[in-house]
Order: structure tokens, then sequence, then C-alpha cells
């Protein structure tokens, strides 16, 4: 059985660090200005799986992008392992919900992309595909072709493509949000003991609390968004100190979707019970 929570590294230096991060996108002709985000400071520390929760519209995506380099903070910093984010690099890897596939490549081919193009030598191209085909329990099809597998194989394999390329922090985008309910469960029970092995720093978007619940070290809840006519901002950090496989029909589990749910729609725990 595992810990309460992944034995997080603690080092002077976090492994992701936001300072007074805001975001405000503007229309073609600069006219009309969305305030998307607003003052998020956020520290997410070395091997910590932390779960940006909240509805459509608080951020929770943007956000995550300005993290892997895709969009540039209005106002404030952010930061991997103290270098300041200028761009997407091979330090974050992003898992999206569409999976992004090669469909002209075969699994084995679509894992060992980005070692190749980094240059390792064929041997430890080779090396990898197999450690990760065998990580994610896809070693019978390395010869098939991405259009040939289910959605939640097709995931699996996504997962590994970014995962060979050793990328110091794990960032994914609802990448569960397009399965089906059993074999969106099966990804979250497969993904948290991938990342229990590789002590993986993971920055998770879902809109799910019960996901959130079972995955995270800590849960971020975001509020804010255009329907209630506010930036995005953190309303609550919530550590999860359950241990794993969590039990989602446990009442210390059960307990913590109440407290989130709470917050989520503004309301008091006692009148959730």
């Amino acid at each position: 059985m595992q810990t309460a929570a992944r034995a997080m590294s603690i080092t002077a230096t976090p492994a992701v660090s936001l300072d007074g991060v805001g975001k405000v996108f503007r229309s073609a002709d600069g006219e009309k200005k969305v305030h998307a985000l607003d003052g998020i400071d956020l520290t997410i520390a070395e091997q910590e799986f932390l779960c940006l929760l909240g509805g459509s519209g608080c951020g929770k995506s943007t956000l995550l992008r300005m993290i892997a380099g895709f969009e540039t903070p209005t106002t404030g910093q952010v930061a991997v392992r103290g270098e300041p984010v200028r761009g997407p690099g091979p330090d974050r890897g992003v898992v999206f919900q569409d999976y992004g596939l090669f469909p002209w490549l075969t699994v084995a081919e679509n894992i060992g992309f980005g070692p190749r193009r980094r240059g390792l030598p064929g041997a430890d191209v080779d090396a990898a595909v197999q450690r990760f085909l065998s990580l994610v329990g896809l070693e019978r099809f390395a010869t098939t072709f991405p259009a040939q597998l289910s959605g939640g194989m097709q995931q699996r394999v996504a997962i590994a493509r970014v995962l060979a390329n050793d990328p110091a922090v794990l960032l994914m985008d609802e990448p569960f949000g397009a399965l089906d309910s059993l074999t969106r469960e099966t990804m979250q029970h497969e993904l948290q003991q991938i990342c229990d092995e590789l002590r993986t720093t993971v920055v998770f978007v879902t809109h799910s609390v019960e996901e959130a619940v079972y995955l995270a070290d800590r849960v971020v809840v975001m509020g804010g968004g255009p329907s209630v006519g506010t930036p995005g901002h953190v309303e609550l950090v919530l550590p999860v100190a359950l241990e794993h496989p969590r039990d989602i029909t446990s009442p210390e589990f059960n307990e913590l979707k109440r407290e989130l749910l709470a917050v989520i729609h503004g309301t008091s725990t006692a009148a959730l019970r």
C-alpha cells in the first residue's frame, strides 16, 4: 500500500512557481479585454501531483498553458526549477485530451519520436521505447498504428510518448475527458501507479471532483470566469492525505469531496451533509 501521499522532494527550488500571475486576452482590434486570471500565487514541489479543479472558464487550462510556455503571462512570472518560462521546452511534457499521436507512425515509433529527435543513440531510443511500452502495458501493440487502438490505449501511448522525453514536469489537460467512465477509472489508477513509480511532478487539469481527490497530493480549486464576471483565481488549496489506492466509497474520501463541492458551489460543508 502506498503512503498517504507521494513523498515529495523538499528542495530549495520548487518544480514550478507562479508569482502574481495574471492573464488578459485582447480582441484582434485591441478594444475588448478579457481578464482570464489574476493574482495566482502557487508553488508546486518536486514529485508532487497537483490537480487544478474548477468549472469551465475559470482559467485552469490557461494556467496550464502558461506553465507549458504556450501562453505568456500578462503580469507576474512562471518559473520551472527556478528558470523563468519563456516558451515551450523539453523540461515540460504536455498530454492533451485529443491524444495528438502521429497516425502514420506505429505505437513504438510514436514513443521513440522524441528521444530520436533529441539525437539519442539508436540503442538508447530502443531501450526507452521498450521501457515505456512496458510501463503502459502495450508491449504487444508496438507495431500497431493509433487508428487500430481504443481511446484508452491511445491515451496510454500519448502518456508514454511524453514520459519518454524525461520531462521535469508532466502537464495534463483533462486527458481522460473523452473516455467512457470505466476506461477513465482504469486510466486514473494506471496513471497513479506510473507517477508513483517514476516520481514525476504532475499538474493535472480536471473538472471532476472525484478524479481530483483520487489522484492528487493537493487540489487547487479555482473560481471566477466569464459566467461570474471575475478573473480566474485560487479559491482553496486542499491537501489530500489518503493512502493509495484510494477507496472512492470511504467516508474520508467523500468528506473531501463534500468540502471541495462546498467551495465550488459556494455553500457550507454543513449544508452538504
